[in-house]
């Protein structure tokens, strides 16, 4: 998935891929922080750690993504530079 996503809406089910892409750069872009951890996203959409970090996992494999494992803390995730400029 890219973050073309056509997707309007994010859907009521945990499942990682139907969530847009867009949807979720725009709640990273809202955060308070510019880095967000997964729990922060999760909560935001409803759905189960696991099923966002494996959406996480699949734009951070994309690009869309930066992302960074603080041992014993949880995973970061912030807008890959990239991104940031598709957005300017």
């Amino acid at each position: 998935m890219d973050a073309s996503d056509d997707s309007d809406s994010v859907p009521d089910c945990v499942s990682e891929a139907s969530i847009p892409t867009r949807d979720i750069l725009e709640v990273i872009r809202c955060a308070p922080q510019p880095v967000v951890n997964t729990g922060y996203l999760a909560e935001r959409f409803g759905v189960p750690i696991w099923a966002m970090y494996a959406r996480l996992e699949s734009l951070t494999e994309a690009g869309v993504l930066e992302h960074m494992e603080v041992r014993n803390r949880g995973h970061l995730w912030w807008k890959s530079f990239e991104t940031e400029l598709d957005e300017l």
